[in-house]
């Protein structure tokens, strides 16, 4: 507050307590300077409430002083009464703003609007009231010598009586008495009438009851003219009638006429006057808070029934789009929610009733073609306590005559509905991965049969070879034996990779079969084997410590698969002499266990301890020590099909290494599923080759989580109309705008972005700031954010949304300029933003199982029309592959980078070297281009002399390592070649970053070029 505004109210206030003081004083009633009102008391309390936090507070207490001290001299009091009386109406107004400071400090802002708040604020009229009583009264005795109780008790009265109305007066007034002509203009006629026939009959009454002498105690019968105007009208004008009218009956009293006038007591009749007063105020204002309170309540009551129905629609929406099919089924088979896509998934055959049919009439087998029975229905075993987590069930009916496997997950739902339990059951179309496992299990076959059985003969000949230079009287050849002994060293260590990739394969495709495995069974029997081992072989034999260790809920062939590679790894890598030493122990918590097994070897390098664990890695390449690169690899697929972790770490003393990891200890904790979902509806066709009319790929869109934002943004613009909401995503330290409204009141367009570290949602996600703020400019994580200097926000709302493995996807963000600090739907805000927040997280995870699946469709349908050379799709089959790609970006901006790969000089040595040797070089790039990308890339042959390759979900940093990858393959393989490369940007898309990797091609062919010439002259 400024001192001239603070100067200027003190003003304001002196002068009305200058003339409530004089009008006091002109009620007294006898010789004991008795008033029958004293309205400064009110106007006091009001004076230091308003004047509490100003530094000029000195000022109002001198001029209070003053005054009291002037008047009550001027009006006869002597002067030691007066100071008397200045310090009472110090204390007593002091004391009410310190108390409504502190039980009451909304109401410096906001106004009178509930019932308690009338309590509270008579209990601090009559406290701060009896404050002033304790030194009035006692400075009267002390003056006069006679100490008066019926003029502590009219003290008492009238003073809390005063403060009471006055108080209420300003707390009303100061904001519903805003624009009275405005309100009386909206007003309707029948509302005016009412409020005319209050005042009409109120001067009545008064004028009856309080304006003629009699003495009849009528006084009660204005009271049902305070209770109409309680319950009916505005409490600003229930107030003003409260005082208006009590003023009236002091009035009358105070010049003998009316009901209190015969009393013969002037201290009885104060008490009864003020008390009247009191009442009326009390009666009407308590009726109109309760009124106003009522209102309220049924307004938020309607608001919330609206929310929730909003709501409902929006959940129906949301599970309506799902790609997934659910249902919610009761304990009686009711089908309470059924979402669209079970029609779909199931072939349209559906039940008709409201109840589950038996699983024959969906035609419902387990895969290996035996029906379902009705107690082997997920839904029931949920509900009989067992959570079903990617259960397979095979569909066939004339629907789907051809049969489609779907992956059935189903658990109960906490808690009941109206005494009922229900269970959820969600599944989806697995048929097309399964199909991609049954391939890879066939070409698993493929390489046990036409890799090993050559193997063994090759391994036969060289041990019979060998055998024939042993025998009696063969000429011995070193150099013959000595090529023998690398041949069949070789072919021993091919077929120690030919094994671990077939481990590899099924660690992670094969079914699991989860049972209570004894793990210091399992442990003792591999380390006897190690032990039996080294014995035979004459290495040092291995000293095991082998705790007592808790049982595991897992596949037995995986857990022993995993133990086996652990324990051999922790033999093997020992130094040279040392007798290896492992100790293995086990812990339980939480329905996990987890065992740590720690050995004395060479331990792992600084900065591998996460890397060992990618597949072909090998931590000490130079070390003489053999191995594939996929034990560790194994280990950790093992462990995480059953839900669990590892992690390596150097040895507790600081030598050797710990190997962490955790397991299921009993049934309770299921792994996670590990089905990729088919398409949305409808069912994909078969992928065939373009026809000549058929220039497109018609692939299904995933657009459950870009139609859930737009869902989401329509329900949060109706529903908290702030000027800007948007659907954001972060990546690379920026926050991206994914879906916004064109016209959104900043000027922001889609794909523009600005750091991340700048922004409000930064704090909203970590939790240092709240997720609603009404003034965001009195959060101080919100006020020092960088955005501010580009945008003007008052109020801020947002949610997090995260991918489906828990990391930060984006957020929900509502922006406005006004701070909206009296908007009621913002109040309970966080609770809904936090729900859509969760539906769209659920609703990415289902976009992002949809895109594998769609992705398969691509591939399949490339795989339809590839490349006759290569292997790879064509050039059309890259044009696809680009589309999709701009189309995956444009509703998630997912960093995506473009790789192209041309074959330097491919015409001349065409030419000069013949076409074998130009196709000998497309097939080995093709092979390296291959090996160097994952399931989720796309390679094609995307010219006569150029590949190209689209990475998904790469960052920049990644990008250089797939690069530097390729350029050693192809360098050693001897293809001369010129790579460029590019990530997209939030503001373009994949086709420019296209052109970008296209130019930064032309500079490397360029660059190269340019050298040559050098190396020349």
């Amino acid at each position: 507050m400024s001192g001239r505004s603070s100067v200027a109210r003190t003003l304001a206030f002196s002068l009305a307590f200058l003339g409530a003081t004089y009008a006091g004083r002109l009620t007294v009633m006898d010789s004991t300077n008795l008033s029958l009102v004293w309205p400064a008391a009110g106007v006091s309390a009001v004076w230091f409430l308003v004047q509490y936090r100003s530094r000029w507070r000195s000022l109002d207490v001198a001029a209070l002083s003053v005054i009291t001290t002037a008047v009550n001299m001027a009006t006869g009091a002597p002067m030691a009464l007066a100071a008397w009386f200045v310090v009472a109406n110090i204390v007593q107004a002091g004391l009410f703003a310190y108390l409504v400071r502190r039980w009451l400090p909304h109401l410096v802002h906001d106004p009178l609007t509930r019932t308690q708040d009338l309590w509270r604020l008579m209990a601090a009229a009559l406290v701060s009231t009896g404050g002033g009583a304790l030194i009035g009264p006692t400075g009267v005795w002390a003056v006069s010598g006679t100490y008066s109780w019926p003029a502590t008790a009219v003290w008492m009265t009238r003073n809390t009586v005063s403060i009471l109305v006055l108080a209420a007066v300003w707390f009303t007034w100061r904001h519903l008495g805003r624009d009275i002509p405005g309100r009386w203009a909206a007003t309707t006629p029948q509302r005016r009438f009412e409020y005319t026939a209050v005042v009409v009959l109120s001067v009545a009454a008064y004028a009856a009851v309080f304006g003629l002498n009699n003495d009849l105690p009528l006084a009660f019968t204005v009271i049902g003219l305070t209770v109409w105007a309680g319950s009916r009208l505005n409490t600003a004008f229930v107030v003003l009638h409260g005082l208006v009218f009590g003023a009236v009956s002091v009035l009358g009293t105070l010049h003998g006429s009316g009901t209190f006038a015969y009393i013969g007591s002037h201290a009885a009749q104060a008490l009864v006057a003020q008390a009247f007063v009191g009442m009326i105020a009390v009666v009407g204002l308590a009726l109109a808070l309760g009124r106003d309170e009522r209102a309220a309540l049924v307004t938020q009551l309607r608001t919330e029934r609206t929310a929730i129905a909003d709501q409902a629609k929006l959940m129906t929406a949301i599970v309506n789009s799902m790609a997934e099919a659910l249902t919610v089924v009761d304990e009686q088979g009711r089908l309470l929610v059924r979402n669209p896509a079970v029609r779909r998934l199931l072939g349209g055959v559906v039940s008709t009733s409201e109840h589950m049919a038996k699983p024959e009439f969906y035609g419902l087998f387990h895969p290996d073609g035996t029906p379902v029975e009705p107690d082997e229905m997920p839904h029931r075993r949920a509900l009989a306590g067992t959570d079903v987590r990617g259960l397979d069930i095979l569909v066939r009916n004339p629907g789907v005559p051809q049969g489609r496997l779907l992956s059935v997950s189903s658990t109960a739902v906490p808690g009941s509905l109206n005494g009922v339990r229900c269970a959820v059951t969600v599944f989806h179309d697995v048929t097309a991965e399964r199909r991609h496992r049954d391939e890879l299990a066939a070409f698993a076959g493929v390489v046990a049969h036409d890799l090993l059985n050559p193997l063994a003969t090759v391994e036969g000949w060289t041990s019979w070879l060998i055998d024939a230079l042993d025998e009696p009287g063969a000429a011995d050849d070193p150099q013959a034996r000595d090529g023998l002994g690398r041949i069949g060293r070789a072919a021993r260590r091919m077929r120690g990779m030919i094994d671990d990739l077939l481990s590899y394969t099924t660690a992670r495709d094969a079914a699991l079969a989860p049972t209570l495995v004894d793990l210091g069974e399992l442990v003792n029997d591999i380390a006897i084997a190690r032990i039996d081992q080294a014995q035979s072989t004459g290495t040092p034999v291995p000293a095991f410590d082998i705790g007592e260790l808790h049982a595991v809920y897992a596949d037995p062939v995986l857990a022993r698969q995993l133990l086996e590679n652990l324990i051999s790894n922790a033999i093997k890598y020992t130094g040279a002499g040392a007798v290896p030493r492992l100790r293995v122990r086990t812990g339980q918590a939480d329905h996990l266990v987890t065992v740590t097994i720690d050995d004395n070897g060479i331990g792992v390098p600084d900065g591998q301890h996460e890397s060992i664990f990618e597949s072909f890695h090998r931590a000490h390449r130079s070390a003489g020590y053999s191995g594939t690169g996929l034990g560790l690899g194994i280990c950790k697929r093992i462990v995480e099909r059953h839900g669990g972790a590892i992690a390596a770490a150097a040895g507790p003393d600081g030598h050797g290494s710990r190997f962490t990891f955790t397991l299921p200890a009993d049934a309770t904790v299921v792994p996670p599923p590990e089905d990729t979902p088919a398409p949305a509806s409808p069912p994909p066709v078969a992928a065939t080759a373009p026809g000549p009319d058929e220039d497109r790929l018609e692939l299904l869109p995933a657009t459950g989580f870009e139609h859930a934002a737009h869902l989401v943004l329509d329900y949060l613009h109706e529903q908290m109309p702030l000027a800007f909401w948007a659907v954001t995503r972060v990546e690379s330290g920026r926050q991206i705008y994914l879906y916004l409204d064109s016209d959104n009141g900043y000027g922001l367009r889609q794909g523009q972005s600005h750091p991340w570290e700048d922004s409000f949602c930064v704090h909203m996600a970590a939790g240092d700031a709240p997720a609603v703020a009404v003034d965001a400019q009195a959060v101080p994580a919100y006020a020092k954010a960088g955005v501010n200097k580009t945008l003007t926000i008052g109020t801020y709302a947002g949610a997090v949304i995260t991918e489906p493995d828990g990391t930060l996807f984006g957020a929900i963000c509502g922006l406005d300029p006004g701070a909206r600090v009296n908007d009621p739907r913002l109040t309970d805000a966080g609770p809904l933003l936090a729900l859509l927040g969760r539906l769209l997280t659920a609703a990415l995870a289902t976009d992002r199982l949809q895109d594998l699946a769609t992705n398969a469709l691509l591939r399949d349908h490339l795989g339809a029309a590839a490349d006759a050379l290569t292997g790879l799709p064509d050039r059309r089959g890259w044009e696809h592959i680009v589309e999709r790609a701009q189309a995956r970006f444009e509703r998630l901006a997912d960093p995506t980078v473009v790789v192209l790969i041309d074959l330097d000089g491919l015409r001349t040595t065409n030419d000069t070297r013949g076409r074998a040797t130009g196709d000998a070089y497309l097939k080995a790039a093709a092979a390296v281009a291959r090996r160097a990308t994952r399931d989720t890339d796309f390679v094609a042959r995307a010219g006569d002399d150029e590949f190209g390759l689209i990475l998904p979900g790469c960052t920049p940093s990644g990008a250089e390592a797939v690069i530097n990858r390729i350029s050693a393959e192809l360098e050693a393989a001897m293809v001369p070649a010129s790579i460029g490369w590019a990530a997209t940007d939030p503001a373009d898309g994949v086709p420019a970053a296209l052109d970008r990797a296209r130019a930064a091609l032309r500079a490397a062919k360029h660059r190269k070029r340019s050298e040559l010439l050098s190396s020349r002259y």
